[in-house]
């Protein structure tokens, strides 16, 4: 009877605890323009980066290419590399690879393993040779036409006339 209670007492406290909250997003894409973005990390990534975008028709480019050619910093809530990246609008829509490593990574050798995928649209994590611990997140953007600014356009009724005095004019 006590082994039962025990037991019973076990699968109890086993069912009230909750499992950590897994992580839906390792990264977000935001539009500066129509054909430009900055790709920002979220909280809990590993802390160095390295970022691609692959065209439809195969076309890859290498976003984060430091003086070293290592992956980058990757702070959360900011933008990588500190600046937006663009993708030419003749393109069409890409796939934006962002691998999150727990050690500094030899971009060329990333490069040319995504070069030597069968299929460069389908990458997963489990197909590369990286050090240390990885994570891959894979965003998609679409390039638009960028909208120029209205020159000459009125900005408010009142625009480009004088405030009148605080006192009402009155001396």
């Amino acid at each position: 009877m006590r082994s039962l209670l025990i037991v019973g007492l076990l699968l109890t406290a086993l069912a009230c605890e909750k499992p950590a909250p897994a992580i839906t997003k390792r990264a977000a894409i935001a539009r500066t323009g129509g054909t430009t973005f900055e790709i920002v990390p979220t909280e809990g990534q590993y802390p160095h980066c390295l970022v691609y975008t692959v065209s439809r028709s195969g076309l890859t480019r290498q976003l984060t290419m430091s003086r070293s050619n290592l992956s980058y910093d990757c702070v959360a809530g900011r933008p990588i590399g500190g600046h937006s990246y663009k993708v030419p609008l003749n393109e069409g829509p890409v796939r934006v690879f962002v691998f999150f490593t727990t050690q500094a990574v030899n971009a060329a050798s990333v490069s040319q393993q995504i070069l030597d995928a069968p299929d460069r649209q389908a990458l997963s994590v489990m197909n590369m040779r990286l050090p240390g611990q990885a994570h891959l997140e894979v965003l998609d953007f679409t390039p638009e036409e960028d909208v120029a600014p209205e020159v000459g356009g009125l900005v408010g009724i009142d625009a480009g006339a004088a405030s009148p005095p605080a006192d009402g004019g009155q001396l």
